[in-house]
């Protein structure tokens, strides 16, 4: 099954903006959250979506991971800079490039898919395994994991590649792999997989949390009255050689 966060508490009087930024370059991708974002929780929340400017199509290495954090932040700016004033941002992105920068930086709130999926799965008892694409997220979730404090609930990282990412073949070997692991349940993740999701989960026989939808249902439930007024200023020296959004940003906080 799917464990998704339940809709009620999300106030319909107040539709917050929700702002998603995928550091992943590729619009085709943007458009598959955007899609999924809509079918979830687009009666409670306006949704605007955008794709990072520079960077990798998909992020699969730990410098394309340290450039969509630039990206990330510099999509940010240029959304502030066009007028937009999301009530809530995700980093749309199972890895969340930027994300603390970026919380550093606004009192908007910030979430990401990864540390969605963490704290929805810690939030039940016993162990958990993250399931997701690529071999070398396997080292940096377990960081993540670790710097959430959470490194003693993840019973292990299963790792999919191009010959095992069919549902068909996907789902057994992440359920034998996590009940070899003693996990209770699996978080899945990577947007990559988010048009066979259900599938999959239908051919596990754990507990399994879309990491994409519960962080969804998490932001939608920010609404326009839960806005911080400002964005302080950021402290520190003089930036060179970013745009001239992120610039203002940077040295001048956001308006809003």
């Amino acid at each position: 099954m799917v464990i998704k966060r339940p809709q009620n508490g999300i106030s319909t009087m107040a539709k917050p903006h929700l702002l998603l930024i995928n550091p992943n370059t590729s619009d085709d991708i943007t458009e598959t959250i955007r899609r999924l974002a809509v079918a979830e929780i687009g009666s409670h929340a306006a949704i605007t979506a955008v794709t990072a400017t520079f960077g990798a199509r998909y992020i699969s290495s730990r410098a394309a991971v340290a450039i969509a954090a630039h990206g990330v932040l510099d999509a940010f700016a240029s959304a502030l800079a066009s007028g937009l004033r999301p009530d809530a941002v995700i980093v749309a992105c199972f890895g969340d490039p930027g994300l603390d920068a970026l919380k550093e930086m606004t009192s908007t709130p910030v979430f990401g898919f990864a540390d969605g999926g963490l704290i929805a799965a810690a939030a039940e008892p016993g162990t958990f395994a993250i399931a997701t694409i690529g071999d070398a997220w396997r080292d940096m979730l377990a960081e993540l994991a670790l710097r959430r404090g959470l490194a003693h609930r993840l019973a292990g990282i299963i790792v999919l590649d191009a010959s095992t990412r069919a549902p068909e073949v996907s789902g057994p070997l992440i359920e034998k792999a996590a009940r070899n692991l003693g996990a209770s349940r699996v978080v899945v993740g990577g947007t990559g997989l988010i048009p066979m999701l259900d599938e999959l989960a239908q051919r596990i026989n754990l507990p399994v949390i879309d990491a994409h939808r519960v962080t969804l249902h998490d932001a939608a439930r920010i609404t326009g009255a839960a806005r911080v007024a400002a964005t302080p200023p950021m402290a520190g020296p003089p930036v060179v050689g970013l745009s001239p959004a992120l610039t203002r940003l940077l040295q001048n906080g956001a308006a809003n």
